[in-house]
């Protein structure tokens, strides 16, 4: 469903992405991982479409995204749901207004549809009654848990996860990955997430890939993740690394 054939991307003079070919197939799941600044949110990022590669090409489904007008990447956007590493939440809306958000712009349900979608997804992450709450009033893990409602909110075949556990507590990141691991089966959605949790992530995925200064170092299942002796990768699974 997602495919990267020799992607390259640079800013001004510094190659961020050098010659990365990924593939994602239908109703898989991919972890992406390396340290900061390798690339990870960059290839996010270019699946979206909200960058071009300067190299290669990004392809969606049968849609080469990389050289799509801005127009035609709509239809491609609504397929994907994206939980943002920094919850990009709408500061003025109500809970219930960003998680309806995706509904709302689509102007095909009525208002009373979309908050009982709202209500039900919202029970679905473990948050019920908060509605009318400002994401002032939530805390770090609310927060996340009400991205990844708005990011399923329109049962997306794709999903993408940049860092979703970034600076939570072990037992909520272990409820966020549930989550997600919940909603990826019932959906059956493809999905990419960026992560440094490895403990945590590696149950969610099918593969595992990983980035070193813009390079892909390693691509392969999981298995073959933790049998290769590539001491980089061998460090961050053995938690030596730092994201």
């Amino acid at each position: 469903m997602i495919r990267l054939e020799h992607v390259s991307k640079r800013f001004g003079s510094a190659w961020v992405l050098e010659d990365v070919s990924l593939d994602v197939p239908t109703g898989s799941t991919l972890g992406l991982v390396g340290q900061g600044g390798a690339g990870k949110s960059l290839i996010l990022k270019l699946i979206c479409g909200l960058i071009r590669p300067d190299g290669g090409r990004v392809t969606v489904d049968d849609a080469e995204v990389s050289a799509l007008s801005e127009p035609a990447l709509a239809p491609v956007r609504d397929r994907i749901g994206m939980i943002f590493q920094n919850f990009a939440l709408f500061d003025a809306l109500t809970v219930a207004e960003n998680v309806g958000f995706p509904l709302a712009r689509r102007g095909d349900l009525s208002a009373a549809a979309i908050a009982g979608r709202v209500t039900e997804r919202l029970r679905q992450v473990h948050l019920p009654g908060i509605e009318a709450l400002l994401p002032a009033e939530l805390s770090g893990g609310m927060k996340k848990r009400v991205c990844l409602a708005r990011a399923t909110i329109h049962d997306p075949p794709i999903l993408l996860c940049d860092d979703p556990t970034a600076g939570l507590d072990p037992v909520t990141t272990n409820r966020i990955f549930a989550l997600l691991s919940a909603m990826q089966r019932a959906q059956r959605a493809t999905a990419l997430i960026v992560s440094h949790e490895v403990d945590s992530l590696l149950p969610l995925c099918d593969a595992l890939a990983m980035l070193d200064r813009g390079r892909l170092i390693f691509a392969g299942t999981v298995a073959e993740a933790r049998a290769c002796e590539h001491p980089l990768l061998r460090e961050f699974l053995d938690g030596g690394a730092a994201a």
